[in-house]
């Protein structure tokens, strides 16, 4: 397994653990059966460039998207999400609110369009974003740890992969 995949997965059981009991309608072990791959990439990026936008574009030096992703099980046979990443690189020597960018991006998505958050603190006591979706899909807004780019961790609703496809490529 490629080193990328290996971190990509850590991040994203992380994320998984932390997103778990947070339940939308449609929320984990619900599939939206009219979705494809490329709808539920689509959906994942298109949300990544939107919380993305929320970071004040004056502490921002660039937005880099990643345009692949891995696929991660999540309920039921041939049921995946798409799970993408986002880094908003921030200027150097910006000063970064993490606190009113994570109190915006709940006041922008809390109860809009089937969404919810949630906000708490990082490990290292920095905010952080969770905003939920339906048939389970996330993001995770948070600072990194060495403080030089606002991470965005996301996983696209839950589809069914069609047959012929392998889970493991990159998409």
């Amino acid at each position: 397994m490629k080193r990328r995949h290996i971190t990509a997965l850590a991040v994203l059981g992380a994320l998984s653990a932390v997103l778990a009991g947070c339940v939308a309608p449609g929320g984990p072990g619900a599939v939206d059966t009219s979705l494809t791959l490329e709808d539920a990439k689509a959906t994942a990026m298109r949300m990544e460039r939107e919380l993305a936008a929320l970071v004040p574009a004056d502490v921002v030096a660039s937005v880099d998207q990643d345009q692949t992703g891995v696929l991660m099980s999540c309920s039921g046979d041939r049921a995946y999400q798409w799970t993408g990443q986002t880094k908003v690189v921030l200027t150097e020597g910006a000063t970064y609110d993490g606190a009113a960018v994570t109190e915006n991006i709940a006041q922008t998505y809390d109860g809009s369009d089937s969404y919810r958050t949630n906000t708490d603190l990082t490990s290292d006591g920095e905010p952080r974003a969770h905003v939920i979706g339906e048939f389970g899909q996330g993001y995770l807004v948070a600072l990194s740890v060495d403080k030089t780019f606002v991470q965005i961790l996301s996983f696209s609703p839950c589809f069914v992969l069609p047959e012929g496809m392998w889970p493991g490529d990159d998409y």
